[in-house]
């Protein structure tokens, strides 16, 4: 790990040096993340070894825990990059935003529904209560489409109830405060180990769903396609680093998440490097008409939206055809 980091410090100074030495700055951007959790990890190792600076950007990764507060940054323009999910993306969109997602690392639900033990079946939700992270993000998603699924009705049947970050959900549950929680890991797996039950894995649902990855509006892109090309680029970059470097990624989630049990991670990452799309994250047009689909049942005005309206492939496209992809994995 030490190694690593300090081959992405040298470059970071190389890449500074040049620019200073030609009598210019890099190109400042900021990006958030917008929870924590396993499949934020690429973000984190990104952070952490300062990948924009080696191509030429300064960018300052922020932690926003709310998706629907990062959308109401980037909007105002304090945040160029955003990692939240394509419900948030969609929601700024019908109010006037122009958000895109460019990548989509997991194209289905990553969350686990985590249940007091008494609860058997998801139909035993029934007049239970059950939190999520924040409402309008993707934790909130996965459990009202679950529950469509299931036949019951989200708000009448169940309550859902908006908690915080994946921590407080956790400390929810324990302090039965909710009846379940909608968690990833390596929190889902926390609260095996402290007693709670699996009552359902949404990724067994089979459901085409876009998650993570970063997006920006289609009009930072257009003035700035130069500058999203580069951070794209230290993003694919995490994600090869993650796919690569197991004890680098596990130590840097362990930072992240708090958590001082090896075991916790460990479990996470395994779990993730199986649903990590393999090759190049595209973004997914499937993934998004699944959450428009959705969210038409209670807004028909969104039931003819064009999913490719909230996708700009264009940008991994030039970098996987400019071979950055193939040389990167040693191809």
């Amino acid at each position: 790990m030490l190694r690593v980091t300090s081959l992405a410090i040298c470059f970071a100074f190389i890449v500074a040096f040049a620019a200073a030495a030609l009598g210019q700055s890099l190109p400042k951007v900021r990006a958030a993340y917008t929870s924590i959790g396993i499949q934020f990890d690429p973000v984190y190792i990104m952070k952490e070894l300062d990948l924009p600076r080696k191509y030429g950007v300064d960018a300052e990764i922020l932690f926003v825990p709310v998706s629907s507060r990062a959308v109401q940054a980037a909007l105002a323009g304090e945040i160029q990059f955003i990692t939240s999910a394509g419900v948030a993306n969609i929601n700024a969109n019908m109010s006037g935003g122009d958000f895109v997602g460019l990548t989509a690392t997991l194209n289905t639900f990553v969350f686990k529904i985590m249940a007091s033990p008494e609860l058997k079946r998801p139909e035993m939700l029934k007049g239970k209560k059950v939190g999520i992270s924040r409402l309008g993000g993707a934790s909130d998603f996965s459990i009202r489409y679950a529950l469509t699924r299931w036949g019951l009705v989200p708000d009448k049947d169940v309550a859902i109830i908006q908690v915080g970050g994946e921590q407080e959900e956790f400390l929810a549950l324990q302090n039965k405060a909710v009846d379940a929680v909608v968690l990833s890991e390596p929190f889902a797996t926390l609260a095996i180990r402290s007693g709670a039950a699996v009552l359902a894995d949404l990724s067994q649902l089979g459901v085409k769903y876009s998650m993570h990855g970063f997006g920006a509006r289609k009009s930072f892109i257009q003035a700035n396609r130069d500058v999203v090309i580069r951070f794209m680029k230290a993003y694919l970059e995490g994600i090869y680093i993650f796919k690569t470097n197991k004890n680098l990624a596990l130590n840097v989630l362990k930072k992240y998440t708090r958590l001082d049990d090896l075991s916790l991670v460990q479990v996470s990452y395994d779990e993730m490097s199986q649903r990590l799309i393999r090759g190049v994250p595209h973004p997914d047009r499937e993934g998004i008409q699944t959450i428009i689909d959705q969210l038409a049942k209670t807004r028909p005005q969104m039931k003819n939206l064009n999913s490719g309206d909230f996708i700009d492939a264009s940008i991994l496209k030039e970098i996987e055809d400019s071979g950055f992809i193939k040389k990167l994995y040693g191809n």
